[in-house]
């Protein structure tokens, strides 16, 4: 069994599980843990082949919800700035006592949780900036613009859905590809969302919020569409080219990178959505563009 700590809470892992693909996974070190979950690397037991295994720890209503929903996302997308989908499942966890009251050691009780197995990435993008003061040039960041805003739009158009959680730890690097990855916020455009997320409920990443998620969070009435994840993308472009997030009123001094990119992301940081791109297909068009500028 594979121990590990969990919001002060000790839990115990099977070795091996077993996935949807009848293909068996030997989990080995933890990678990292957010508020509901918890990432470990894991390797296929017959090829060798290296994974992440994204584990739901905490399942109250809506958290397993959206669990479900990421896989149900992720699992129909196929894209190369899209984080690699390969199985989900569910395995046998034991949750055996409090780690501040080692008293309790016979406590134990056992659950069911879901899983969900997708490619390893090398690193995230936040991480490779700060490993990378310097300027990153334009041809080395463009065609990773390109390719993110074209999965976005694959995101929205195909798979129906808005990311929501948009932000450089949510960027991996898998090579010289960037890819978007975690899938736990996000909403389908029509259909069941209102059930799972309350009225005055704050979604989306600190400091890389759109406006209207804001405004959201504060009980208004304000809408989380596809502009507000074109928001979030378009943030961390700026953050990208400048090294410092898009905070306050910016103006084109600012910038430090095109001229004609420095525009077209200004107009998507708009803070009233209905001035940025209508579409993530009219934003993917415009920065297309740019390179014949």
């Amino acid at each position: 069994m594979i121990e590990f700590e969990f919001n002060r809470e000790v839990y115990a892992l099977p070795e091996n599980i077993l996935g949807e693909n009848d293909c068996t996974y030997t989990i080995s070190e933890q990678l990292g843990k957010g508020g509901n979950g918890i990432v470990f690397e894991c390797e296929n037991a017959a090829t060798g082949e290296i994974f992440a295994l994204k584990i739901l720890i905490n399942p109250k209503y809506p958290r397993s919800q959206r669990f479900q929903r990421e896989i149900k996302v992720i699992s129909c997308l196929s894209h190369p700035h899209i984080i690699t989908y390969i199985t989900h499942g569910n395995m046998s966890v034991i949750r055996k006592h409090s780690s501040s009251n080692l008293r309790n050691l016979n406590n134990q009780q056992k659950c069911i949780q879901p899983f969900v197995v997708m490619r390893k990435a090398d690193s995230n993008l936040r991480e490779f900036l700060t490993n990378n003061l310097s300027q990153i040039r334009f041809e080395d960041y463009y065609g990773q613009f390109v390719g993110l805003t074209r999965a976005l739009e694959q995101l929205h158009s195909e798979a129906r859905a808005i990311h929501r959680d948009i932000k450089p730890d949510n960027i991996l690097i898998s090579g010289d590809i960037w890819q978007i990855s975690d899938f736990g916020l996000c909403a389908q455009l029509e259909g069941e969302e209102k059930h799972l997320t309350r009225a005055d409920e704050a979604v989306g990443p600190r400091y890389w919020m759109s406006p209207e998620a804001v405004s959201k969070a504060m009980g208004l009435a304000d809408e989380i569409n596809c502009c507000s994840d074109l928001f979030q993308l378009a943030s961390v472009f700026w953050f990208v080219v400048t090294h410092r997030p898009p905070i306050g009123i910016l103006t084109i001094d600012d910038w430090s990178g095109p001229p004609s990119l420095g525009k077209l992301l200004l107009e998507t940081l708009q803070h009233n959505s209905s001035r940025r791109p209508s579409s993530t297909a009219e934003f993917l068009k415009s920065l297309e563009d740019i390179k014949f500028a």
